[in-house]
């Protein structure tokens, strides 16, 4: 009876230590297969192209395959949903940003919040642009609120659709300012951008990527950049923090690469490394600037504080708009 006793004790101690072993030892040689990033959104969109381009990398620094998978739906909550119940193992991760991670389980019944992932990797910001046509009679950004300002609800802005993040930069932007104008949302930017180009539309937010073209032939006045710095795709633009009363102003969306929460910090933090490889070339950067967005590496602590500061930012917003689920 005492050496089986003794023999139970020993087992009590030995068998939690080798279960162990196999998953410390799973973490250190991450990834042993490959890892799927699920897209919450169409081929070709932003979140897309900057997605498969690190994914790329991924792949050749890790030397295992990152593959993508579009998982477009409920404004990104279909793949997104999806992720938030994959195994916390760091081989599926989501391609997530600020609509489909923070605001949309704020706006909608979402069966996920923000607090359902934990970050991975950093990609980049995507900062907008306050825009109206060329021929507004408001030369600089003064002069724009000033109009605004001085007639309530003669104006109206666009949006890309209700709860986007262009149509919650210009709701921020309009609240900051005591600016009374009607919201015109739309199925998407583009055709949001024809109305404003054509003068039905007041004003909008969108991104450098959607009015870079409109900008160099001269058919938009470009007033400010919702970012507190300047995008270094249009350096000329100045932030909103610099040239009006909201110091603080800082909207913009990102990029960024996530994982189930539970996900071991080892297999996190081997993901971020081997992204910022890629994110701190000169490469990197010109190919991003290219697509408008702004290089964003940092460390996943650092993104974790960008979530969160997201989600009280929007929380209080929409709630003052009577937005909020």
């Amino acid at each position: 009876m005492r050496t089986a006793g003794r023999l139970s004790r020993l087992l009590g101690l030995v068998l939690p230590v080798a279960f162990c072993v196999p998953a410390a030892w799973a973490q250190e040689n991450y990834p042993e297969k490959n890892v799927e990033v699920v897209v919450p959104w169409t081929a070709g969109q932003a979140t897309d192209v900057a997605a498969r381009t690190v994914a790329e990398q991924l792949s050749k620094e890790m030397k295992k395959s990152f593959f993508v998978t579009n998982k477009a739906g409920a404004g990104g909550a279909v793949g997104s949903a999806q992720v938030a119940r994959a195994t916390s193992d760091g081989y599926m991760l989501l391609a997530g940003s600020t609509g489909s991670v923070v605001v949309s389980p704020l706006l909608n019944e979402t069966p996920y919040s923000a607090a359902d992932f934990v970050p991975a990797a950093m990609i980049a910001k995507s900062p907008s642009i306050l825009i109206t046509a060329a021929d507004f009679p408001a030369s600089n950004i003064d002069e724009l609120i000033q109009e605004l300002r001085s007639n309530p609800g003669k104006y109206t802005f666009a949006s890309s659709g209700n709860g986007s993040a262009t149509h919650l930069m210009a709701e921020a932007f309009n609240l900051g300012h005591g600016i009374e104008a009607t919201h015109v949302p739309y199925k998407g930017s583009a055709a949001a951008l024809t109305d404003v180009l054509a003068g039905r539309v007041t004003y909008m937010f969108d991104t450098v990527a959607s009015v870079s073209g409109q900008l160099e032939a001269g058919k938009v006045t470009a007033y400010a950049i919702s970012s507190k710095d300047r995008s270094e795709a249009v350096p000329h633009i100045p932030a909103i923090a610099e040239v009006t009363e909201l110091k603080d102003f800082d909207i913009a969306s990102w990029i960024g690469l996530m994982a189930p929460k539970g996900t071991p910090q080892p297999i996190l933090e081997s993901i971020n490394k081997a992204a910022r490889v890629y994110l701190d070339t000169p490469e990197a950067k010109d190919k991003y600037q290219a697509m408008g967005l702004g290089i964003n590496p940092m460390s996943n602590d650092e993104f974790q504080q960008v979530v969160e500061r997201e989600v009280a930012l929007y929380k209080d917003l929409l709630g003052k708009l009577g937005l909020s689920r």
